[in-house]
């Protein structure tokens, strides 16, 4: 029923935090981000903001400012699985649209990608790690602030946000792609390949507006 494929993504620019390093900022920014139809199955906003509690860096008690932050787990830089599956499902509703079109009577490739394109149900982490040694990153290489401007009930305000980020990383994670009855994939290994080549160019991360999360991708298929 399942193809596997390893993917590699080794980031060309900065990969940077998106998480709010503030716990009480968590649950209106989890609120923001949250789809209008909640998925069956998927988790409560609740249930998602006792995770991100759990991960969240110690902060200095006296350091007054937003910082956008990574996830910690034992230790370690991450990415929650999930963050991958959206990008996947963003840019191949884009590629749907503008590029590998419909045909008639047939699935739109943003279909067939969200329903047959999983990640396996026992990874929920992923490591960010060095692009060359391969070690996991333990810590930030550093941040940077970015103006960001609001509209409140009083008017347009600016203030100014700390951004984690690490550069020279990369990810590594495998891809479950379904087969039909017939054994033939249904998203090809060429589709998952022109999946991740506009995915490097459109950006990956929070910060991919300003030229942040671009990578090259490595799609190599697992033989059963």
């Amino acid at each position: 029923m399942w193809n596997r494929f390893d993917v590699r993504l080794d980031f060309l620019t900065r990969i940077c935090g998106g998480v709010p390093a503030d716990p009480d900022m968590v649950d209106a920014w989890l609120r923001a981000r949250a789809p209008k139809v909640r998925p069956p199955q998927s988790k409560s906003i609740d249930e998602i903001a006792e995770e991100v509690y759990a991960t969240l860096p110690e902060q200095d008690p006296d350091d007054q400012r937003t910082l956008n932050c990574f996830q910690r787990v034992d230790g370690h830089l991450v990415v929650g699985f999930r963050t991958i599956r959206g990008h996947i499902k963003d840019c191949s509703s884009i590629l749907s649209s503008l590029y590998v079109g419909k045909i008639e009577k047939e699935k739109s490739f943003a279909v067939k990608v969200k329903n047959a394109v999983y990640y396996p149900p026992e990874i929920y982490w992923l490591p960010l790690i060095r692009t060359e040694s391969g070690e996991k990153i333990s810590a930030p290489d550093g941040t940077y602030d970015k103006a960001v401007h609001i509209m409140t009930p009083q008017g347009p305000r600016s203030a100014l946000k700390t951004i984690e980020y690490v550069e020279e990383a990369s990810l590594l994670f495998p891809l479950l792609v379904l087969t039909n009855t017939q054994g033939k994939l249904v998203v090809g290994e060429t589709d998952l390949k022109t999946l991740f080549d506009y995915g490097g160019v459109h950006g990956f991360g929070p910060e991919r507006g300003d030229g942040q999360g671009k990578y090259i991708a490595t799609v190599t298929p697992v033989q059963s």
